[in-house]
């Protein structure tokens, strides 16, 4: 038996035992607010707000796409028509929202929601 003048909160298992729940408890904190922020549309509860609606829809539909889509693939999907859409897109990509790639092998943009 070893003999301590140490309380029994000193011992090296109970600090790791702190430290890892404390960490537990930070991603738990983390995960609540970005499942709060993030609704199952893709958007912000800011981007709901303030997004007109049709930028809303591209931007949903790219988010809950997971990753980048071809401009005529997006246009497909929606009822607007290539010169409106690409009006839209080109709005979006100067505030920042999506960004696009010209890829000269599919002769369209490649659209990726930021």
């Amino acid at each position: 038996m070893r003999h301590s003048h140490h309380p029994f909160f000193y011992e090296p298992w109970m600090i790791a035992l702190f430290i890892a729940g404390a960490i537990v408890v930070v991603i738990l904190l983390v995960w609540l607010i970005l499942r709060r922020t993030m609704a199952s549309d893709g958007l912000t509860g800011k981007e709901r707000k303030e997004l007109p609606s049709k930028q809303k829809e591209i931007l949903s539909l790219l988010r809950q796409h997971g990753g980048p889509m071809l401009q005529t693939e997006l246009v497909d999907t929606m009822s607007y028509d290539l010169e409106d859409a690409a009006e839209i897109i080109k709005e979006m990509e100067s505030r920042g929202l999506i960004r696009r790639q010209w890829k000269q092998e599919q002769e369209t943009y490649e659209i990726t929601a930021l």
